[in-house]
């Protein structure tokens, strides 16, 4: 067994609960908080760590991810240190644990400190100071593409807010393994608007606060908008063809 690992050795018990993870697994006092594909736990303790399980791949996947991508544990701790050496936050990385036999990837794990007292952007249109908040969403989305980032799950679930007590909002990036830097292409880093909010409601008002913020709002504007128009399109279409397919069943 080839254990491959990240630590951050500014946090206290960081290599211990690295190599407990690698020996042990999720423990009986961490307190899972999601299971699904992947498992999300948190330690016990005054300031608990949270702890991402991702799920075992298949026998294809395990070796892509043992000889030739990183795994997604690794990923995701590489991209939480170069999202805050950028100054955006993101939760403060403590450990990657990847597991890996004859070649393949099995168990892996990312820890990071536990955000507490955050919001995410599930129905944020339905919120008395939405417009406030589209404006500093608006802001913020315009420092990620100036500086060429591009996250590819920019989705309501993935962006955390709390106001910041100056009438402002501070952003916090979640679910961070699918991230690329230095990108540049406007119409790519734009994506990102296709799944930031709910309704066309709430994207034209998101799309018009951040193209304010552009050389070019009027054409900026109606990008964004039409970007979120074929995401929604192409959602419409799986489901239908799905309900199609369990329909012939």
């Amino acid at each position: 067994m080839k254990v491959l690992t990240d630590i951050n050795n500014s946090i206290a018990g960081a290599e211990a609960i690295a190599s407990r993870l690698a020996e042990h697994g999720l423990d009986s006092s961490d307190r899972v908080i999601y299971r699904g594909r992947n498992v999300i736990a948190l330690t016990d303790g005054a300031e608990p760590l949270c702890i991402k399980s991702f799920g075992v791949p298949g026998a294809v996947k395990g070796l892509i991810y043992g000889n030739m991508r990183r795994p997604k544990a690794m990923r995701a701790f590489a991209n939480a240190t170069r999202l805050r050496d950028l100054g955006f936050d993101t939760p403060e990385p403590v450990a990657s644990v990847c597991l890996l036999s004859a070649g393949r990837l099995g168990r892996s794990y990312y820890v990071c400190r536990y955000l507490e007292g955050w919001n995410d952007l599930r129905g944020a249109e339905k919120r008395p100071d939405f417009a406030n908040l589209a404006r500093s969403l608006a802001a913020y989305m315009n420092r990620l593409h100036a500086a060429g980032v591009f996250m590819k799950d920019f989705t309501q679930g993935n962006i955390l807010f709390r106001p910041d007590g100056k009438g402002d909002y501070s952003f916090s990036l979640i679910d961070i393994n699918r991230m690329e830097f230095d990108v540049h292409d406007r119409r790519r880093l734009m994506a990102n608007f296709g799944a930031v909010l709910d309704t066309a409601e709430g994207l034209a008002v998101l799309a018009r606060e951040y193209a304010a913020l552009q050389p070019d709002p009027e054409t900026t504007e109606s990008e964004a908008i039409e970007i979120y128009r074929q995401r929604q399109k192409k959602l419409w279409r799986k489901r239908h063809i799905k309900e199609f397919i369990r329909g012939k069943k």
